[in-house]
C-alpha cells in the first residue's frame, strides 16, 4: 500500500475549456477539424509540448503563453487536450462567491 501512495499520480488529459484560474498544464493535442484554425493556434504558440497557464476561465478564456496572452471562446478551448500540472487552490471566500 505504502508503495502504492508514493507512485505518482497518472496525469488524465482533459480540455483547455475545463480548466480555470491560475491552473496550469501542458498541451498535450490541438484537436479541431479546421486547419485554419490549427495553423492560428500554432501561430499563438498553442502546439504540443507548451505549458499554458489560465489567467482567466470562463468564455472567453484568457490563457498566457510565455509571455503573450490570448483570448479564446469555450469552443476553440474545448478543442485543446491539456494535462493539469497545477490546480489553483481556491480560498474560502472564492468558494461561495462565484462570477
Amino acid at each position: 500500500m505504502a508503495a502504492r501512495m508514493n507512485a505518482q499520480a497518472e496525469l488524465i488529459p482533459t480540455s483547455l475549456g475545463n480548466l480555470r484560474n491560475g491552473d496550469r498544464a501542458l498541451i498535450v493535442n490541438v484537436g479541431t477539424s479546421d486547419p485554419q484554425q490549427n495553423a492560428r493556434l500554432a501561430a499563438r504558440g498553442l502546439v504540443p509540448g507548451v505549458e499554458i497557464g489560465i489567467l482567466r476561465g470562463g468564455d472567453p478564456l484568457l490563457v498566457s503563453v510565455d509571455e503573450a496572452r490570448w483570448a479564446m471562446g469555450q469552443k476553440e478551448a474545448n478543442a485543446i487536450l491539456v494535462d493539469v500540472l497545477n490546480r489553483s487552490k481556491k480560498s474560502l471566500f472564492g468558494r461561495f462567491w462565484r462570477r
